[in-house]
């Protein structure tokens, strides 16, 4: 006897399938879906089932943005899953749009670890749940990153906190077995990463931190929120994550006695999805047809051509200059910033449409004008250079720095556009995004700048920027923030 945990993440969207870097076609709804259809025909009779998802639903394409997330909700219905943990993009169009979808999903969508900043429980919310597969009582608990505060525009989540998750699941968990659960699944949008080298596995990341702290007993923690594969253990407790976009579902059996108790090892693996090697599933198919078939003459838009595929590796690349480049444009600014994380998709060789570009910038961020001074230029770019590791990409200037010298001290050369140089008593328009401006991932501007926001979206500057280019388009290589020693 066993219980199957069968298990998605970060979806994003991501209703249909999409290549990766070598031209492979991954994942897509109804792709996912055969492959959970396999996991569960494959346990009758021994075994019960439960599917779960880790968050991150809705946000990140056309097909399912331009209905604020209704066809993802759609799907999870159709494939019956129990529960979700609430990520930090499912507060990206607001607590209206969130509540809106929650009350469509026939699923909990769970969050132990929300509360009002005074310390009060959300009533719009659950933190977890039992559900009873054959003999067994399973209890799920949600949890939230507590990065949301700063990972999803800050004015959506202002009137929240997002409380330390160890504290949280280990109540959670006692008071769960208080109420008959005899096992625990954890649902979570916290990640991690784990390498191999010379043949040990070493791991980092929120959530191996988090499972590390844990004093209750935990049988598997699914979790999320880093788009990377994890299939390891640490504190005895089994922890996976399936990439994202559904290119991966996360297959996990706990063997039970013959009173439906915990008996023995959990074992865990994770499947890729590949179409070419797959059946889709009919009803998740005929889903995302109709969605699809919805905004086909918005996404099929031509906007410009590219001979090479502009990819996202490292944190300077050509497609983020491209993006920050429109943006100074768009905004008539004397220098871009945008950062990486709002760049969520590679530019693939060939034609460029609506729908590409969208799968880019899908959060639909204003730019706002930030007035500066040269002083507070500096002051700025040595914030964002302070970090581990540079997360933004620029425009207009061009900065060397050296990681090795104190922080608000490493920026060692800057030049502005056609080699001039920073005046600090001057004063110099930085276009940026809402998201930044606001002080999301913590990359507010100083104090005393003075914002100006436009009626100019990310999307609509990059649209209208390359359409300025001649075709095929080129951009720009060259690393505009570089250590130098």
């Amino acid at each position: 006897l066993r219980l199957r945990i069968i298990a998605t993440n970060d979806l994003h969207g991501a209703l249909e399938p999409h290549p990766d870097a070598n031209g492979v076609l991954r994942g897509g709804a109804a792709y996912a879906a055969t492959v959970i259809e396999k996991a569960r025909s494959e346990c009758a009779p021994a075994c019960e089932t439960i599917l779960l998802d880790a968050g991150d639903e809705f946000q990140g394409t056309p097909v399912s943005n331009l209905a604020y997330g209704r066809p993802v909700v759609e799907y999870f219905n159709r494939m019956g899953y129990t529960a979700s943990a609430l990520g930090n993009h499912e507060f990206d169009w607001g607590v209206d749009t969130l509540r809106a979808r929650m009350r469509e999903a026939k699923y909990s969508i769970l969050s132990a670890n929300l509360k009002f900043t005074d310390g009060r429980e959300v009533p719009w919310i659950r933190g977890d749940t039992i559900v009873v597969r054959g003999k067994t009582r399973v209890g799920i608990i949600g949890i939230s990153t507590p990065e949301t505060k700063t990972a999803t525009l800050p004015a959506n989540v202002k009137a929240y906190r997002f409380d330390d998750p160890a504290t949280v699941i280990d109540a959670r968990a006692k008071d769960l077995r208080a109420r008959g659960a005899d096992v625990i699944v954890v649902i979570t949008h916290e990640g991690g990463f784990c390498n191999q080298k010379d043949g040990a596995e070493s791991c980092n990341g929120e959530i191996f931190d988090v499972a590390a702290k844990l004093t209750e007993k935990i049988d598997v923690i699914v979790s999320g929120h880093t788009h990377s594969l994890l299939n390891t253990r640490v504190n005895g407790i089994p922890i996976v994550q399936a990439r994202s976009s559904g290119q991966a579902v996360e297959v996990v059996d706990i063997p039970l006695d013959d009173n439906g108790k915990p008996n023995g090892a959990a074992v865990a693996d994770v499947r890729s999805v590949t179409t070419a090697s797959i059946t889709p599933f009919g009803a998740v198919d005929s889903i995302v047809t109709r969605a699809s078939q919805r905004v086909a003459s918005i996404v099929s838009r031509r906007v410009a051509t590219t001979r090479v595929s502009l990819t996202r590796e490292g944190s300077q690349y050509p497609l983020g200059n491209l993006v920050a480049d429109a943006q100074r444009w768009a905004a008539q600014g004397d220098i871009a910033i945008m950062n990486n994380h709002g760049i969520r998709a590679n530019l693939r060789a060939g034609e460029i449409t609506y729908g590409t570009l969208f799968e880019i910038q899908p959060f639909a961020n204003t730019l706002y004008r930030v007035r500066m001074t040269g002083a507070q230029v500096r002051q700025y770019l040595e914030k964002l250079i302070g970090m581990d590791e540079p997360q933004v990409h620029v425009s207009g200037v061009v900065v060397g720095y050296n990681p090795d010298l104190a922080r608000g001290e490493r920026i060692t050369s800057l030049r502005l556009a056609a080699g001039r140089t920073l005046d600090e008593n001057a004063s110099y328009n930085v276009i940026t995004n809402n998201f930044i401006a606001t002080g999301g991932s913590n990359m507010g501007p100083p104090a005393g700048s003075r914002l100006t926001p436009l009626d100019i979206t990310d999307l609509d500057a990059l649209i209208g920027y390359l359409k300025t280019l001649r075709s095929p388009i080129t951009a720009p290589s060259e690393n505009r923030i570089f250590i130098a020693q």
